[in-house]
This record gives C-alpha cells, sequence and structure tokens, in this order.
C-alpha cells in the first residue's frame, strides 16, 4: 500500500501534512479513512518518515543503504472530515545518518522556490472491497478497509493527487493550536519585507471552506498581505502569532483553515527572505 496534506519546535524540525483523504488515486483505489484511524496507535509507536518509500521497498529494489532514506518519525495523528493528517519531526544533526535528512529540510526552508514533497502512506493491505463507482474507470473501485500502516513517504509525484504538499507549519487538523514558531511578526513588520517569496501550491489551496456564513470575494495573496499588515500595526491580529493571522484571515477573507495557513506561511518566508537581505546589506 503505497499512498498518499519553516517552524522548529523547541529546536525540532517540524513538518505537516494530509496524509491521506478518501479521494480515488490513480490506481481507482481508496483508503478508508478509519482504516488509518483504527492503525494510528501502531504508526506512531513503530511508524518512520522516509524519501520514496525506499526503506520499505530499497531492499527488493536493490538500493544500498536503504535504511539511509529514513529522515524522521510521526509525533501525531489526527483526522478531520475524511482526511488524515500527520504531524512528524524530521531527524537533525550532523554525520551520514543525517545526510538525506538535512537535504529535505534545507530544500523545504532554504531555498526560493522552496521543493515540493508529497505524502504518501505505506504498509500493508489487510482488508480491501469492491464497491461500484460510476465516476470510477470501468464503474468499480477497490476500498482499502484495514491497513497496517508503518510508513509515509515522501514523493514527487504521489499516487494520490488530492492531497497537498508538505508544510512547514500546522495545516488541517493541526492548523488551530500553533504560534509563531519563535518569529516575531511585529518587530519583522517594522524592519520591512522583501517580495520574493516561496510559490506555494497544492489542493488544501483551492477548497472553498468559509465556516462563518455567506462566501466571501477572496483577496490575492498581495492584497491579503497588504490588508493583514494594515490589520496588524492596527491591532486587530491579536498577538500577531501565525495562530492569530490565521484565525483572523479565516474570519475576515473566508478562508478555510489550510488555505489561511497556506498564506500565513508564504508571508512569514516573505518576512524572513527580507529580513535575511537587510542583514546581508
Amino acid at each position: 500500500m503505497l499512498k498518499a496534506t519553516p517552524a522548529t519546535e523547541a529546536g525540532k524540525r517540524i513538518l505537516y501534512f494530509e496524509a491521506s483523504n478518501e479521494g480515488l488515486d490513480q490506481q481507482s483505489e481508496v483508503v478508508a479513512s478509519k482504516a488509518l484511524a483504527d492503525s494510528a496507535d501502531f504508526y506512531l509507536k513503530y511508524g518512520n518518515l522516509d524519501l520514496e518509500h525506499y526503506t520499505q521497498i530499497g531492499a527488493k529494489l536493490g538500493i544500498p543503504d536503504y535504511s539511509s532514506y529514513e529522515v524522521g518519525r510521526p509525533v501525531d495523528v489526527a483526522q478531520r472530515k475524511g482526511s488524515t493528517f500527520v504531524k512528524a519531526e524530521v531527524y537533525s544533526g550532523e554525520g551520514v545518518a543525517a545526510e538525506k535528512a538535512n537535504m529535505l529540510w534545507s530544500g523545504m526552508t532554504e531555498i526560493v522556490p522552496t521543493q515540493r514533497w508529497y505524502p504518501s502512506v505505506g504498509g500493508s493491505v489487510l482488508e480491501k472491497a469492491i464497491e461500484i463507482d460510476p465516476k470510477a474507470p470501468g464503474g468499480r473501485k477497490v476500498v482499502i478497509t484495514k491497513v497496517r500502516w508503518s510508513n509515509v513517504g515522501l514523493s514527487r509525484t504521489p499516487v494520490n493527487q488530492h492531497v497537498g504538499v508538505c508544510a512547514t507549519i500546522p495545516v488541517g487538523a493541526f492548523a488551530k493550536s500553533w504560534g509563531s514558531g519563535g518569529l516575531d511578526i511585529a518587530k519583522a513588520l517594522e524592519a520591512g519585507y522583501g517580495t520574493d517569496s516561496a510559490t506555494l501550491t497544492g489542493g488544501a489551496a483551492l477548497r472553498e471552506q468559509s465556516l462563518f456564513g455567506a462566501p466571501k470575494v477572496k483577496p490575492n495573496y498581495w492584497s491579503w498581505r497588504n490588508q493583514v499588515a494594515g490589520s496588524m500595526r492596527k491591532g486587530e491580529c491579536g498577538d500577531n502569532s501565525a495562530g492569530a493571522l490565521v484565525a483572523h484571515s479565516i474570519k475576515t477573507f473566508g478562508f478555510g483553515d489550510d488555505e489561511a495557513a497556506e498564506h500565513v506561511e508564504r508571508f512569514m518566508r516573505d518576512l524572513h527572505n527580507g529580513l535575511s537581505q537587510r542583514k546581508a546589506s
């Protein structure tokens, strides 16, 4: 079973992603969210995070040192509306064992545009069923109903194209419970910020999820950024933490949780890039 949503916490490198949802993948298969929920404890206790599932399939493919492709381990699993979200810690350190984890983290936090990695769940299929679905090729789909979940592989080309890219700030079910990740946005605003920023993409950015009544006309990123900066200076965004900005964007602009989180992540990267450029000059 190989299916597939920069902050640190106490010095730890943390990734957030939607690991799976019940969208039909390219193999006309669906992993039931309940199957992953039932195996979540197993994954948290024994599972890992790697690149392209190589720790699982590397031996069969004849890949030397396939265990070196392990880059982290899960910290938490949460579900919401048929989607399974994972919080994972990326390894850090020096030496051969940390090379790929350092490469992954560097590609997601130190270059512009950032590298895109998509999650893909892996493990053993224990039970599955065939269901009729007119939208599926051939009118049928395979529903995986029981699994032994042991792995999430980060891939450039996921089988389930309904999931979004991995993020370095909380998304989905984790989006309402985080802070600024150590970046003081208010002070950064006083110093100004640049315009070169990472381009974020993913299925979550396309969703319409207003929880506050009638749909609102959503501003583009640049308009949103200017309006939020003004609101922060006026004290309209609470403590100006990243969590407060997400909540403000949901309420004021009608964004969904994931969409608001992606805007805030991009904004924080703009601030970081602007400050770095100023320090360099």
